[in-house]
């Protein structure tokens, strides 16, 4: 009787000194990064549903995904093949170029990489944080289900594209720690966002059966499509055409361009981050050559969260609206796009994106 009382009373002291593991966010952040890091390939399905801050525009795409993680790779740290089932063509991203490829056809197009790349059809079924959840963040609490871990991010505004109340919440298999679903939610100028991204047969390592390599030579036979030089805009050195547009502030007021003094035209859209992201070097040009310079943003949708978004970045360069028209008569079919007229009315320069060399070519034609 006394040996069973010991081996009762040794068993009970084992098990209420054997730790027990804590299951906090921490250890799910950890158990997500250690089974990501051992994922060398990977492939699912996904939904990938976004409603976007313009009013309600909602796309529900659906897709697959073959991922190769590369931590080399400078731009994602994986190789990746996306298709979406409503588009007729594949997106290949990998050694630094992207393929964009159709089979109906046989022909293919390759460009160096870019991270913009994500946003193609296929890239939309690749998801950022496939192999790593957010480092940076406001706070994280945990929820627990019976089968999956809910991991809720809250981050800072982002005070460069006025974005506020940025949530991401990680629901993850409680198995292999994969997501099973990406939720985020943000708000823009009063305006919601939600971008939801759901994964289904999921296939890790040896069960995916396929490769990135295997699908390059799927298309080594077909005609690649050499890119097309970018044709120089109708309106250089030509004289700038008659602009006379509404104030945004004030569309009764019709404000026309002054042809007599060096100006930069931006073209911009509240939905175009690379705009807003600019907004401060295009103030910084007006503040730096008050009297030599005229800027004039103009912009053609969304208004009133245009005229909002003005105010809060602080910007003080004069805006006008524009209408498709004006985007036609000046070849806008990108976003932002500058021009440079002299004080002779004359389209001197047309830019794709801001750039050093703006500067530099104000400089210029100051000092002639």
């Amino acid at each position: 009787m006394k040996k069973i009382f010991i081996i009762l009373l040794t068993t009970i002291i084992f098990y209420s000194c054997k730790e027990k593991t804590k299951i906090d966010t921490n250890y799910v952040i950890a158990k997500f990064q250690e089974n990501a890091d051992n994922i060398y390939s990977l492939e699912y399905r996904m939904q990938r549903i976004d409603t976007f801050a313009n009013g309600g525009t909602v796309w529900n795409n659906t897709g697959i995904a073959l991922i190769e993680q590369n931590k080399n790779d400078k731009i994602f740290g994986f190789s990746f093949y996306g298709k979406r089932d409503d588009i007729d063509k594949e997106y290949i991203y990998d050694a630094g170029n992207r393929f964009e490829i159709s089979k109906t056809d046989k022909t293919y197009k390759v460009k160096p990489g870019h991270f913009g790349f994500i946003g193609s059809p296929g890239g939309q079924m690749v998801h950022q944080n496939i192999f790593k959840l957010d480092s940076i963040y406001k706070n994280v609490s945990l929820l627990e289900t019976k089968n999956s871990y809910l991991l809720s991010f809250e981050f800072e505004n982002d005070t460069v594209y006025n974005v506020s109340n940025r949530t991401k919440v990680y629901e993850l298999n409680k198995t292999n720690f994969f997501p099973i679903q990406i939720k985020q939610t943000s708000n823009q100028l009063g305006n919601k966002s939600v971008s939801i991204a759901k994964f289904s047969n999921v296939e890790i390592n040896e069960n995916v059966t396929n490769s990135i390599k295997n699908l390059k030579q799927d298309f080594q036979n077909y005609t690649i499509i050499q890119p097309e030089k970018r044709k120089p805009n109708k309106l250089l050195a030509q004289k700038l055409p008659l602009l006379e547009l509404p104030d945004l502030f004030d569309k009764n007021k019709i404000v026309k361009v002054n042809n007599n003094k060096l100006t930069l035209i931006d073209f911009w859209e509240v939905w175009c981050r690379p705009c807003i992201a600019s907004f401060p070097k295009v103030e910084n040009l007006k503040n730096n050559f008050p009297s030599e310079l005229n800027v004039i943003g103009i912009v053609s949708e969304d208004e009133e969260n245009a005229i909002k978004l003005i105010k809060k970045k602080g910007t003080t360069f004069q805006n006008l609206v524009g209408n498709d028209e004006l985007k036609k008569t000046f070849s806008v079919n990108s976003w932002p796009r500058y021009f440079l007229i002299d004080k002779n009315g004359i389209v001197q320069k047309e830019y794709f994106g801001f750039s050093e060399q703006i500067e530099k070519d104000i400089n210029e034609f100051i000092n002639k």
